[in-house]
């Protein structure tokens, strides 16, 4: 899709322009009748209707369809607040309305959340928003099947909802945010609100040769080197291979030579995933990272220490401080692992 001026400069407002472009393209290519199923609660329309109309024609211009969905005792309540704007249309199940340039909506005071979008996932899309005045929960990820114990009741209602939901429809992308935060949460790896999931399977020891190098390729847009495998001493790798760490014994001490997630997997949760059982298993290991690049904001917060030497920025965690100098020169000197 050509983006014109005005469209490209408020998405380069939200984020990255690879990072929206890659989701744009997702989103567009997904072959689905709806983009995204939304579900707002009373406060978000009371203090944000104006907010979420905005960003909705918004995604109604990226021809991205979205539909909302009000469910419970305030559904009639909830359209109130919509109805004025010529953006809506309301409409019934399983109808997705009658104007294209319009927003359906669902009202449905009888239904509760859970079981209007069992009802309409996948049949319409398979991406779930909640919207919030609060907006997310304190974490990026909530990972359904371990709940942490301190939440709210308001959280844990939802966070139910969701587990209760991926349970019943499996692959289901589900996450909450807030009216002002809506765009930044669907087009940015980052997001700006929770994701909930149900957790991967992540497996070590051998794995396929042939899947690592593909995702390597894949994940780094550059073609590795046919040797980059060859002194790899634990693997850690998604089930499907959709994210993979490689870690070296080195005389330096334990190299991360390659931490990889695939593009259909950014955003989702699964590098912290990853991280966490590598940091579970190996407590000291260090890593290198071309400077520049966008992750490494990400491995500062997961350092114990940095530095920057010829293009290279070089991470450590766990490393007695008598070994830094050791590691920072096999991190500079040691040869590209890509064509």
């Amino acid at each position: 899709m050509l983006l014109n001026k005005t469209i490209r400069l408020f998405l380069d407002s939200i984020g990255r322009r690879e990072e929206y472009e890659f989701y744009l393209n997702k989103f567009q290519s997904a072959g689905t009748d709806c983009f995204a199923l939304l579900v707002p609660d009373l406060e978000s329309l009371e203090q944000g209707a104006e907010a979420l109309a905005f960003d909705l024609h918004f995604l109604l211009k990226l021809g991205l369809k979205p539909a909302v969905v009000l469910c419970g005792d305030d559904a009639e309540t909830q359209w109130n607040l919509l109805k004025d704007k010529s953006l809506f249309e309301r409409t019934v199940f399983p109808n997705l309305g009658k104007k294209e340039d319009c927003v359906p909506v669902f009202v449905e005071e009888t239904f509760q959340p859970l079981e209007s979008l069992t009802q309409k996932v996948p049949m319409f899309g398979k991406r779930v928003h909640f919207i919030r005045a609060a907006g997310g929960l304190s974490t990026e990820y909530v990972y359904v099947q371990k709940l942490p114990a301190d939440l709210q009741p308001e959280d844990r209602t939802l966070v139910e909802t969701a587990a209760a939901l991926l349970d019943a429809r499996p692959g289901t992308h589900i996450s909450v945010t807030s009216p002002i935060n809506l765009l930044k949460e669907i087009f940015t790896v980052k997001g700006a609100g929770t994701v909930f999931r149900r957790g991967s399977t992540i497996l070590s020891g051998e794995a396929d040769p042939g899947r690592l190098l593909a995702l390597l390729e894949e994940s780094f847009k550059r073609k590795p080197k046919e040797h980059v495998l060859a002194d790899v001493t634990q693997t850690y790798f998604e089930e499907n291979y959709r994210g993979a760490a490689l870690l070296e014994q080195q005389p330096e001490g334990l190299y991360l030579s390659k931490f990889a997630v695939g593009s259909e997997a950014r955003g989702e949760g699964l590098a912290q995933e990853l991280w966490d059982e590598v940091c579970k298993k190996h407590p000291a290991f260090f890593w290198r990272s071309r400077k520049g690049n966008p992750i490494n904001q990400w491995y500062d917060r997961h350092a114990d220490g940095r530095h920057t030497a010829d293009g290279w920025v070089v991470f450590w965690r766990g490393i007695d401080a008598n070994a830094i100098p050791g590691l920072i020169a096999f991190c500079v000197f040691r040869p590209s692992d890509f064509v």
